[in-house]
């Protein structure tokens, strides 16, 4: 039985979180400090859309960073080595329930992986969280792989942690929810038709209001993920539906985020 793979939040590297916070509060948005990736060398601040998420992250030990392997924490490795220069999207998350099925799926595919790690943050009011991760080692086209995460819990469950903890229904402007991410990428047919496969995700077709030929990977929740051709090889934009009349549109280094028609 195929591994279900959906879109559980996306990472941008930044070099000041309290900036990066504060360009959100002044279109409505609320990012808050998440905590410090204990002995990693990063630490974060989350935005939350629904059931899925935004992730500021930022170093506070490059040596720490560093010293991480690629195959075990490739996220605070690269980290590492890409701050200061680089500010902008990372890679997304991708969830799974049963990681061990998952890795199966993906090395059958022909995938190099790491390993199956567990991952670890402290909140700020000292409270611990633990999940699991999977690295997917190397690039396609030059396009860095999403990484995969295992909560040990259902979606239901999922959102009811979150609902527990307060990070819901925070934002200014209202209910704002992740409708779309856009990739550009050299060869949006050939990397969409890969990813399909790789991790079993509807493909669509289309053109958009520019005259752009895309591809949408429908990655769960109706949002979908969404290839176009373009230079960047990478994620450039974050797309949102938001209340009527309350429209945003935010730049935090090379990264855009903005509200969109439903």
């Amino acid at each position: 039985m195929a591994q279900q793979f959906t879109w559980d939040h996306t990472v941008e590297f930044v070099n000041d979180l309290k900036q990066a916070e504060q360009a959100f509060a002044e279109q409505g948005l609320t990012a808050s400090y998440g905590g410090k990736h204990v002995g990693h060398g990063t630490e974060n601040s989350l935005a939350y859309f629904n059931d899925n998420y935004l992730e500021f992250l930022t170093l506070y030990s490059r040596s720490e960073a560093l010293a991480e392997t690629l195959t075990r924490g490739q996220i605070f490795h690269e980290a590492g080595e890409l701050l200061p220069e680089f500010e902008g999207f990372y890679r997304p998350a991708l969830h799974v329930h049963g990681i061990e099925a998952a890795a199966e799926r993906l090395r059958s595919k022909g995938v190099e992986l790491g390993e199956i790690v567990p991952g670890n943050r402290t909140t700020a009011n000292g409270e611990e969280i633990r999940w699991q991760l999977l690295w997917l080692q190397g690039d396609d086209h030059g396009l860095r792989y999403p990484f995969v995460i295992d909560w040990n819990a259902d979606e239901a469950t999922q959102l009811e942690r979150y609902e527990q903890s307060g990070l819901l229904h925070r934002h200014a402007i209202g209910e704002v929810n992740t409708r779309r991410a856009i990739f550009e990428v050299p060869d949006p047919a050939t990397i969409s038709a890969h990813w399909a496969d790789l991790f079993d995700l509807e493909r669509t077709i289309g053109v958009d209001d520019e005259g752009r030929k895309y591809f949408d990977l429908a990655v769960g929740g109706g949002r979908d993920w969404r290839f176009v051709a373009g230079e960047r090889n990478g994620i450039t934009e974050l797309q949102y539906t938001a209340p009527a009349g309350k429209s945003f549109d935010i730049t935090i280094g090379q990264a855009r985020y903005r509200s969109v028609e439903a």
